[in-house]
């Protein structure tokens, strides 16, 4: 049979362990809330898919030029890399206020995609800052360059070189 002294010290022990259990468990506990703001902090600022990498290993920037759909003229020249396009009207002035560069290009379709990403953005599926971002730059008042940031897919770059040659060629008309 055990002494007394025994059973004390067995006691203190199992306290001993249950209080060093308790505090391993809060660190690991730390740990992983640690592990997971450092892996959302990689994945928003430095994560690329392997095709995008593969891409920007193969070249910085592919240049497209984009035609008119009426006689293959070109009007604009695409400069594509893996998070920007920037398109530069070739050959020709158009003028932001000619229709439908603002009511259709920038209003319904840029301004359309901008917003479905801030709601994605509101509900924690797009990382902040991941979303559609655009510009025109102006020249004496005629369109430099529209630069749109993170289009993300190759679906949604092909469509808007598609609907950016579609309003050029339309703005050509008027």
């Amino acid at each position: 049979m055990s002494s007394g002294a025994d059973v004390k010290k067995a006691a203190e022990l199992k306290l001993w362990l249950e209080g060093r259990i308790a505090q391993l468990q809060e660190e690991i506990e730390r740990l992983r809330e640690t592990l997971g703001y450092v892996d959302a902090t990689l994945r928003v600022s430095t994560f690329k898919p392997a095709i995008e990498m593969l891409t920007e290993s193969k070249a910085s920037a592919e240049t497209r030029e984009l035609k008119r759909d009426k006689g293959g003229q070109v009007i604009a020249v695409a400069t594509i890399t893996p998070d920007a396009v920037s398109v530069e009207p070739a050959g020709t002035v158009l003028k932001p206020t000619t229709p439908p560069f603002r009511s259709f290009l920038i209003g319904k379709i840029l301004e359309g995609m901008k917003a479905k990403d801030e709601e994605l953005v509101k509900g924690g599926k797009l990382a902040k800052g991941a979303g559609l971002r655009f510009d025109v730059e102006e020249v004496n008042g005629a369109i430099g360059k529209l630069i749109i940031e993170n289009y993300r897919e190759k679906a949604r770059l092909n469509e808007i070189l598609s609907t950016v040659s579609w309003t050029f060629s339309r703005m050509m008309e008027k």
